[in-house]
């Protein structure tokens, strides 16, 4: 089902835990794979400034649960640039390599299956080859119940997709290593986060997620989701497809000024702000759909 489609015929989540009247608790979680791109730096921007126009507050966190693919000795680079940036947080907190996710775990248990399967037998969703076999081994699968699911991003008005059209989504590697769906859930659970702003590449997975909170009872935070930035040849902007770094902006003489000055019209703010001026004119709905074709100049603006 695409975005918004009739949220009737959808399950309608719980209502997002953050009161109104609340300040919102807002994060920036960096994965360590990679040097911050443009693409980071719409969907960050947009979560600091969303926060702070609220005069709400900023977590850092460094989002390292698959070992495999992160990068202890990035995380401090992550951090340098989020500050040459202006994107500072109130408190940081504990790093996903360092949590445990065995309770949370225990929490779904009753929804979780095992499955033996690997990406080899099958092409496109997980089609639940091992949802009714009662393995005892193999990664534990939450299992989706049927149906849509509805829910309000901030920018993008009424939002309805089926989360089985992606496959139950796997909660615990074979190797036992937890995975990013869970983690992030549990993580900003646990954080106090009411508000979570991430690309519009992410925005039918909201949907395995709210599935995750219903398991957990437990309310899911706010959804913002800003416009995908691509290349020219309609690539999403990206660490695996070597986007320029911000830090090689830097090395060229970009500052951090003139980054904004870039990127901020893709927030829906106009040319000319600096992106502290930019807090008083943030609009979430403003924030175009996209995707948006970018081509970065080689020299750096004067």
């Amino acid at each position: 089902m695409t975005g918004g489609a009739d949220a009737s015929r959808g399950t309608n989540h719980a209502a997002p835990r953050a009161d109104a009247a609340q300040a919102p608790i807002g994060r920036l979680a960096p994965t360590p794979s990679g040097r911050l791109h443009l693409g980071n730096v719409v969907a960050f921007g947009a979560a600091w400034l969303h926060a702070r126009a609220a005069g709400g507050s900023v977590l850092l966190r460094i989002e390292d649960v698959d070992i495999g693919r992160a990068r202890a000795d990035l995380a401090d680079g992550l951090r340098e640039d989020l500050r040459w940036l202006g994107l500072t947080w109130d408190r940081e907190v504990q790093p996903q390599r360092d949590r445990a996710y065995d309770d949370v775990l225990e929490r779904v248990r009753p929804h979780l299956y095992a499955c033996t399967c690997t990406r080899t037998q099958w092409r496109g969703s997980y089609p639940g080859i091992c949802r009714d076999l009662a393995r005892t081994s193999g990664a534990l699968r939450l299992r989706l119940p049927a149906g849509s699911v509805s829910f309000v991003d901030l920018a993008r008005g009424p939002q309805a997709f089926d989360p089985n059209a992606l496959g139950d989504p796997v909660l615990r590697r074979r190797d036992g290593v937890y995975t990013y769906t869970l983690a992030v859930v549990a993580d900003d659970l646990r954080d106090g986060v009411t508000e979570v702003v991430r690309g519009s590449d992410l925005l039918d997975a909201t949907t395995q997620q709210i599935r995750l909170y219903e398991a957990l009872n437990a309310p899911p935070p706010f959804w913002l989701h800003t416009p995908m930035l691509v290349d020219v040849n309609g690539r999403k902007l990206g660490k695996s497809h070597g986007s320029r770094s911000i830090q090689a902006m830097r090395a060229a003489g970009w500052t951090p000024e003139a980054i904004w000055r870039l990127a901020l019209p893709w927030l829906g703010i106009a040319q000319g702000h600096h992106l502290h001026d930019a807090v008083r004119v943030f609009r979430a709905e403003a924030l175009p759909p996209g995707p948006i074709p970018v081509t970065i100049p080689e020299e750096a603006p004067p």
